[in-house]
């Protein structure tokens, strides 16, 4: 099953109990997406998080709060390949 997915560069703003907030690197827009599926793909997951990372998510949890998703942002992708490296990044 292939789907639309957000990939791309962000910077951190906050954690919440649902969602986490982030800066597009690209533009600064501001996005918002569901902590269970969403995945940041960096080694450590629970230390601090660097300037800027990349992360993952089907495209349908990304909430825009101010600005737009570029489109080279926007990724179509079968779900394996979103599976996998849920499973690399998070043990899941």
């Amino acid at each position: 099953m292939y789907g639309d997915f957000f990939k791309g560069d962000v910077r951190f703003i906050s954690q919440g109990i649902i969602n986490a907030k982030y800066s597009i690197v690209d533009n600064g827009s501001i996005i918002k997406v569901k902590n269970s599926t969403h995945i940041r793909l960096l080694r450590n997951q629970y230390g601090l998080f660097p300037d800027r990372f990349e992360i993952i998510a089907p495209l349908e949890v990304v909430t825009v709060i101010s600005g737009d998703i570029p489109q080279h942002y926007i990724k179509y992708l079968h779900a394996s390949e979103y599976l996998k490296l849920r499973q690399q990044y998070q043990g899941v």
